[in-house]
Parts: C-alpha cells; sequence; structure tokens
C-alpha cells in the first residue's frame, strides 16, 4: 500500500507539470478471467525499450486515463505477479488489456494481510469498506452507523459537532432514507465522512458523506427479496424487492419497499414559569406511542454513452398512508410549591403524506480539460394532519385541529472541474425554487380560546456560484473555496404579502483547509462559514396546543444562523481525533414565555441570540487484538452563552461515550492437509499460508483474505444498547 500511495504522489507530480496536452488516452486492465485489477502501472514510453513520458495507476474497477503529447506512443501495463504488456495505441480509447498470469513468479508472490482502512481525502476521512470487517456487516445503513464521528439516533444519522449530513450514493444526492437500507455493505467500495465540505455543497451543509458503490458484475435480470425485523420496545419490520436489468451499457432498476414501525417512548419534564406574583410548575410523565406504515416505490435507468459520458434518471414515489400517534401524559402543578391540581391529557395524532420526486444527471469528460456534472430535480408532495387533545380537569379542554401542507421543488446544479497550474479548479452554479403552503384549522376548541384558523406561504429563489482549487505540495495538500448565496424570501398571510417578514440574503462563503499525509500520520486543519435558514415550521405564525399549559409557536421575524467552524482531524496509529470549535451569530433557541392573562401558560417560542460558542472533541481507539476488533469512543461538548436579564451562564459540558465490538472467523485454507478448517481464533495473515501454495493466483488471495463466516457487533451509548448479530458465508472454491 506504502509502494502505491508513493507511486500516486509520483505520478501526481509528473502530470502537474502538464497542462496543454492534445491527447488523452484511457483504458481498462482486467485479468484472464476478466476481473478488474487495481492499482497496476501505466506508463507512456516512445517505444518497447525507450524512457517514460508519463504514467499513472489504474482504479478499484481496473480503469485508467493519461494524457500526452507524444505521436503513437506505446501504452505499457505492469503488474505484480502478471507478465508485462505493451500495446500501441493508434487510437484515444484503448479496448481492454488482458494480462496474463507470470507463473514463474506465483511462488515467490507474497500478501499483507493488514492494511489501513482509514486516510484523509476530500476534506474528511475516507474508510475502505471493500477490504474492511465491514464488507459484509449488511447494509449502507449498517456501514455508516460504525463510522467514525457519525452517530444514529433511531432512523437519524448525524455527524459529531456538524449535525445532519448530505449522502450520496455514486454522486446522486440520497433523498430517502430507503436507498441506504436496499444498498448492500458488499457493494460498497468507500465510505466519506466530509467533515469540512467544499463551496460546491449548499451553506447550509456542515458535513457530507460519500458513498462509492461497485457496480455489480454480469449482465441480465438479476433481483433481491430481503426483510427485517427489530424490537424496541415494540416490534417494527421491513421488506422489500429490488430488481435489476443489465444488458451492454444499460443498467435499469426498480425497487419496492415497505415498512411497518411501532415506537414506544417514555418522557420525564419539568418545566417552571416565574411570574411576578407566584411561580408555577408543572412536572409531565408521559408514554408516546408511533405506529406508522410506510411505502416507498422506485425506478429508472442509467446509461453510458460510451466510458467518458453517462446519463440516467429516476421516478420516486413515497406514501405514508397510516400513522397514529399520540401521547398520554400524567400532569402535576403546583404553585409556590403547594399542589393544587393533577391531571391526564391524551392526544392522538392521524396523519397521511405523499411525495413525488424526478431527477436526472449527465456526467462526462467532454474534453482533456473539462469534466462536466449536471443534476435536475423536481419534487412535490403534501401531507395532512390531524390532532385532537383533551384533558381532564375540573373543566375538561378539547382542542381539535387540522393542518395541510404542500411543498414543490424546481432544482439544478452544474459542476465543473479544470486542470490548471498542475492541480484541480473546481466551478459551477445551483439554482432552487420552493414554494410551500400551510393551513392551519381550528375544527374544535373548549378552553383555548387563543387559537385561530389561518393560512401562510413562503416562496424562496436560491442562486449560487461556487469555484474552489486544491493543490498537493509533497505530503501536503492546500484547499481554498468561496461560494456566493442570494437568496429572495417571499413570506403571504392569508394571500398578502408580508413586506416586514420579506428579505432577501447575499452572503460569501469561504472555505478553506490544509492536510497532511505520511505513512505514520494524517491530520487536517479546516475553516468553514456555514448557515442555518429557519425551516417553514419555525416561520410559521400558528399556535401549536399542547396541554393546558403549554402552547408553542412559529416566529415569522426569525433569523438566519451564521456559522463560523474550525475543525482539526487527526489519525495516528489506532488512534482518530476530531476537535470542533464553532463561533454562532443569531443561534436560534426555543425560549419558554409566558402566555395569557393568567400568567401560567407557557409559550415556546423560538428566537435568536446574539453570539454563542460550541467547543467539542472526540477521540476514537480502535485496537485489533485477534478475532476482537472493539471501537471505544470518549468526548465532550461544552457551550457559551448567556441568556436572560442577569446574564445567566449556560455552560455546562456534555459527555458522550460509545464502545462498537466486531468479531470476526475467518474461513482459511490448510494448504498442507488440503481441506477447509474453521478456527474462531486464528487471526489469517496471508503470508503465512501463501508461500506454502504456489498454486494461488492473486485473484484466490484476495478471496481468502476477504472471506468472513460470521460477524457481530454491538453498541451502546448513554441511554441506549443494541446487540445485533449477522450472518454471511463466503464460498472459496480452491
Amino acid at each position: 500500500m506504502k509502494t502505491h500511495i508513493i507511486y500516486l504522489l509520483f505520478t501526481f507530480c509528473i502530470l502537474s507539470g502538464i497542462y496543454a496536452q492534445n491527447m488523452s488516452i484511457s483504458g481498462r486492465v482486467t485479468d484472464g478471467k476478466g476481473e478488474p485489477l487495481a492499482f497496476a502501472n501505466i506508463v507512456i514510453v516512445q517505444d518497447k525499450d525507450s524512457m517514460t513520458f508519463a504514467g499513472t495507476v489504474t482504479d478499484m474497477e481496473g480503469n485508467f486515463m493519461l494524457e500526452t503529447t507524444k505521436e503513437n506512443p506505446i501504452v505499457k501495463v505492469s503488474y505484480l505477479g502478471y507478465v508485462t504488456t505493451s500495446v500501441a495505441v493508434k487510437q484515444n480509447v484503448l479496448n481492454t488489456i488482458k494480462l496474463e498470469e507470470d507463473t514463474n513468479l506465483l511462488g515467490e508472490v507474497v500478501v499483507r494481510g493488514t492494511r489501513q482502512h482509514f486516510k484523509m481525502e476530500n476534506g474528511g476521512i475516507a474508510m475502505d469498506v471493500a477490504n474492511s470487517p465491514l464488507k459484509n456487516v449488511g447494509t449502507a445503513n449498517d456501514v455508516l452507523e460504525k463510522q467514525p464521528f457519525i452517530v444514529k439516533n433511531g432512523d437519524a444519522i448525524s455527524v459529531l459537532g456538524k449535525g445532519t449530513p448530505l449522502i450520496y450514493i455514486n454522486n446522486r444526492l440520497v433523498r430517502n432514507d430507503n436507498e441506504l437500507e436496499r444498498l448492500s455493505s458488499t457493494h460498497i467500495k468507500k465510505v466519506t465522512v466530509i467533515t469540512n465540505p467544499g463551496p460546491e455543497y449548499d451553506a447550509s451543509v456542515s458535513a457530507v458523506v460519500l458513498i462509492e458503490a461497485i457496480r455489480p458484475p454480469g449482465e441480465g435480470i438479476g433481483g433481491e427479496v430481503f426483510g427485517r425485523m427489530d424490537v424496541r420496545s415494540k416490534i417494527s419490520a421491513d421488506g422489500a424487492v429490488d430488481l435489476n436489468y443489465r444488458k451492454n451499457k444499460l443498467d435499469l432498476f426498480a425497487y419496492y419497499g415497505y415498512s411497518e414501525k411501532q415506537r414506544e417512548i417514555d418522557i420525564n419534564s419539568m418545566q417552571t414559569l416565574e411570574a411576578e406574583e407566584n411561580i408555577t410548575a408543572v412536572q409531565q410523565i408521559a408514554i408516546q406511542k408511533v405506529h406508522n406504515k410506510f411505502h416507498y416505490l422506485e425506478g429508472g435507468l442509467n446509461y453510458e454513452l460510451d466510458e467518458r459520458h453517462s446519463i440516467g434518471a429516476k421516478y420516486v414515489y413515497t406514501r405514508t398512508p397510516y400513522y397514529k400517534g399520540g401521547v398520554d401524559i400524567v400532569s402535576a402543578v403546583t404553585k409556590d410549591r403547594v399542589s393544587i391540581e393533577e391531571f391526564p391529557t391524551n392526544t392522538k395524532v392521524d396523519m397521511n403524506a405523499n411525495s413525488h420526486l424526478l431527477n436526472a444527471y449527465y456526467t462526462g469528460n467532454v474534453s482533456p480539460w473539462l469534466k462536466v456534472q449536471l443534476d435536475m430535480d423536481y419534487a412535490k408532495g403534501s401531507s395532512e394532519n390531524h390532532d385532537f387533545s383533551v384533558s381532564e380537569r375540573e373543566d375538561e379542554v378539547e382542542v381539535g385541529t387540522r393542518s395541510l401542507q404542500d411543498y414543490d421543488l424546481y432544482a439544478g446544479k452544474l459542476t465543473l472541474s479544470t486542470p490548471l497550474l498542475g492541480s484541480n479548479f473546481n466551478y459551477g452554479m445551483e439554482y432552487s425554487h420552493t414554494t410551500n403552503e400551510q393551513t392551519y384549522w381550528v375544527d374544535e376548541n373548549e378552553g383555548a380560546p387563543s387559537l385561530a384558523s389561518n393560512e401562510n406561504m413562503s416562496k424562496q429563489k436560491l442562486f449560487a456560484a461556487f469555484l474552489s482549487y486544491s493543490k498537493s505540495i509533497d505530503k501536503w495538500m492546500f484547499n481554498l473555496g468561496l461560494r456566493f448565496e442570494n437568496v429572495g424570501f417571499d413570506y403571504f398571510e392569508n394571500g398578502n404579502k408580508v413586506d416586514e417578514q420579506s428579505r432577501t440574503y447575499k452572503d460569501f462563503f469561504p472555505q478553506a483547509s490544509v492536510s497532511y499525509r505520511s505513512d505514520k500520520v494524517q491530520m487536517m486543519l479546516g475553516y468553514r462559514a456555514t448557515i442555518q435558514r429557519p425551516s417553514y415550521y419555525q416561520l410559521r405564525n400558528s399556535i401549536q396546543y399542547d396541554d393546558p399549559y403549554t402552547y408553542e409557536t412559529g416566529n415569522p421575524y426569525l433569523k438566519p444562523t451564521r456559522i463560523d467552524d474550525i475543525s482539526y482531524s487527526l489519525l495516528w496509529k489506532k488512534i482518530k481525533l476530531m476537535v470542533s470549535y464553532k463561533m454562532y451569530d443569531n443561534m436560534s433557541l426555543l425560549i419558554p414565555h409566558p402566555y395569557g392573562e393568567k400568567q401560567d401558560i407557557v409559550m415556546y417560542i423560538p428566537e435568536n441570540m446574539d453570539h454563542t460558542q460550541n467547543l467539542m472533541a472526540m477521540v476514537y481507539y480502535s485496537p485489533r487484538l485477534g478475532f476482537w476488533e472493539p471501537v471505544a469512543g470518549l468526548g465532550v461538548s461544552k457551550d457559551y452563552f448567556k441568556y436572560g436579564d442577569t446574564g445567566q451562564k449556560y455552560e455546562k459540558p456534555f459527555l458522550r461515550y460509545s464502545l462498537q465490538n466486531t468479531f470476526r472467523q475467518a474461513v482459511v485454507r490448510a494448504c498442507n492437509k488440503g481441506v477447509l478448517r474453521q478456527n474462531p481464533f486464528f487471526d489469517f495473515v496471508p503470508e503465512r499460508v501463501v508461500p506454502k501454495c504456489p498454486w494461488l493466483s492473486n485473484d484466490e488471495i484476495q478471496r481468502i483474505m476477504q472471506a468472513k463466516f460470521k460477524f457481530a457487533t454491538w453498541r451502546f451509548t448513554r441511554d441506549m444498547f443494541i446487540f445485533s448479530t449477522f450472518t454471511s458465508i463466503a464460498i472459496i472454491d480452491l
């Protein structure tokens, strides 16, 4: 691996000094069975025995591309254990080059059994999933859950200190979690967690996860039927059918998924309201229940026009025909420490929703100096909610409300990449237009006279332009980027535009990073400016009834939150460290206020804070102890801000810890006995076996390295413990 990295750096230095090429050569390298050969050496020579002019290595799929100004060059291809081959270039595109095994060298082949699965790149940490124990863990969701700095709470994925990330599969944005559940871990090549995204991503994005998937081999019709069941106080189940047809350069796919989930959560809360005359305290013990059914349908195609250009499109339909939730609350109310009442409240929620998404893309190398990626989206959806609440007080309170939401989205993004001064120059633009209409009705109201029906609509147009430049110098990589956004927001209430709440924002968001990578240590220091814009829900002006003592509302005057984020990441041996320091301007928090004439009702309203900071540090340690591979994490997060007339500080640190455990059992070939044997305590290192088995090919050695028979993992956090097992069978025909 070290040799490959050094050769890649050497090749990059050679290519960085060449810009005005007029010929681009591409091709693919495979073995005699048609399997791709990764990291094969490719060099251009004038003739078979002359000096080298340019070179590169193949990627994980065996593909390569390089440029030259030489006429009628010869491409020389070499790979350990195979006969070196030279091919004369008559056209820019070479056919597949097949290498034959060198039988004289097979007896001397030594394959290392350990490799570094993590490395710094693209402003984050990348993991080589295809050559790690996570290859057989289950689905993409399971792989992400075990990545450093990623936390999964229920079905929600977040990055420590960064929030919810954008997730891409082969450069296509994941808009529904079902896409992660349908992607098998055996088809994932690499996962990169980017903690310092470049300017090509929206300014509201603080983290990005890139999943590089492997196109399954073979042609014809394929399919998969799978199901899953889990228990988290209640039984939930998922099922899906995945169909695929591949022929030549065409890939057709269709997918249907169905899930039924049930959850039951215990909640214990206390709220205190200090008025001029008294102090009202409300303690609530609640049980929240949710039962929903969900349908997901997807179909589309991908087509490779040639080895440089590909297009595709897909349609996604989702529907939630059944959603029933509810909260059973027992409230105990005291005034000046004297009990005044205790009563139950029962709230029921019914919802149904549906959405449509149409996506189309194009990607291609239109010339040696220009790579293009174009994405276009159209989305439309609606949801309807029915809430009904009954509080059994002395004067019974009954409140019934309905809300209807309709939205649509048009979006397009163009990203261009050009080699410049020996490095990459990325630039492009983005446009989106969204409309969101919300209607709120109060159908029944006994005891909460302040509630009223209303309508509001929000329209937003966004135009963005971005550029970035990266440069490698020896073991260092430097990156600079800038994004400009022009956002127009129009707010309408009951059909009339409200000028005071309609705004236009024009902002610049810089980004910079410097990283260092050697054989022993990798680290990165980065800065990025981001923004968090209020959601349509936060901007609403309707009042939501929770219980007789608790109301909620939005704030149409809420400002966006500007964030300056400085982060540092380190990879050293078995240790991974991330430190983040954030400075917030106009941070949004949900603040309680007294409401009503009695001054004993709490109204929660989102408000902006002036200036706050947060410091977060997290360290992971992942040793390998034979067949046991634990990952232990420990971190701390501390806020720095004041609130209220008294300037009360809120700076209590929050401790986070986690432990993940992996047990592997390898399937090992005992050459001297000619049989397969299982040994759960033997950490298989191929170099112990290969010299005794000179007849094994590189492909067979790799298959031994990747063989897993059983896989088990558990995880716990401060408030959750999960244990799960996975079983996979690797068939090795030697």
